[in-house]
């Protein structure tokens, strides 16, 4: 009787505790907070956006982030967390001028070189390269959304027979990750992703996809992608699944 008096309550605190957190889901659904914001309740019980509270820190210099002021943060988190605080006149603002700031690449600050015409004459050819080793290996280690197998297998065919251009498919693979919305074409945000993981290793990959926007409307179609990297005309569907 007595272990029956200690477990009743607790189950009751943890129906309620339940109902809560429903609640709080439920208040919180349709409202959209921006990067370094989350969805809390106010004193009304009302949804409304209040800035990060605390960010991890990565303890990874890889995962620091530069801006384009050149000013270097401990993580994406706390650059957001940053501006976060300036929008709101907040006290524990340090840099105002991080409210028209925005991420540059991942990685400390650091000079990462002019590139060259030569450098990026070649790029195309190391890249292609690239993101064909990168499905595979992806492939291999099951990161890959099971939707791509069929292009890794059709590629190690390809691969196998020294077809020149066997790294087809991976580059078709890339443009679906990053055309996010479908649309056929990538937009500024979706480039400025891509460019953020790779600019502290590819120093070129800016100009590169400069170069790609042909018609300069600030963003890259299919056609766009598929002739920067070499693909042969009616070669530029991407795999959409």
């Amino acid at each position: 009787a007595e272990s029956e008096v200690k477990y009743v309550p607790n189950e009751e605190l943890k129906i309620v505790n339940e109902q809560l957190i429903n609640d709080f889901q439920d208040r919180c659904a349709s409202t959209k907070c921006r990067d370094g914001e989350t969805c809390i309740l106010n004193k009304d019980g009302d949804a409304e956006c209040a800035c990060v509270a605390q960010c991890e820190d990565p303890k990874d210099e890889r995962l620091m982030v530069c801006t384009k002021a050149n000013h270097t943060y401990t993580s994406d988190c706390e650059f957001y967390q940053m501006q976060c605080w300036c929008r709101r006149n907040d006290e524990r603002c340090t840099r105002q001028e991080a409210v028209s700031d925005s991420i540059d690449y991942f990685g400390r600050c650091q000079n990462l070189g002019i590139c060259t015409a030569f450098e990026l004459e070649v790029f195309p050819k190391r890249m292609t390269t690239w993101l064909g080793e990168i499905l595979d290996a992806l492939f291999v280690r099951k990161d890959l959304d099971a939707k791509y197998e069929v292009l890794v297998n059709e590629a190690r065919k390809m691969k196998l027979s020294n077809t020149e251009k066997w790294w087809r498919n991976a580059v078709l693979w890339e443009f679906c990750e990053l055309d996010r919305t479908h649309d056929n074409s990538v937009n500024n945000e979706e480039i400025a992703r891509f460019v953020r993981s790779l600019k502290v290793l590819e120093h070129c990959i800016q100009p590169f996809l400069n170069h790609c926007d042909t018609d300069n409307d600030n963003k890259i179609s299919s056609e766009e992608w598929g002739t920067c990297l070499g693909l042969e005309k009616g070669n530029y569907t991407p795999a959409y699944f």
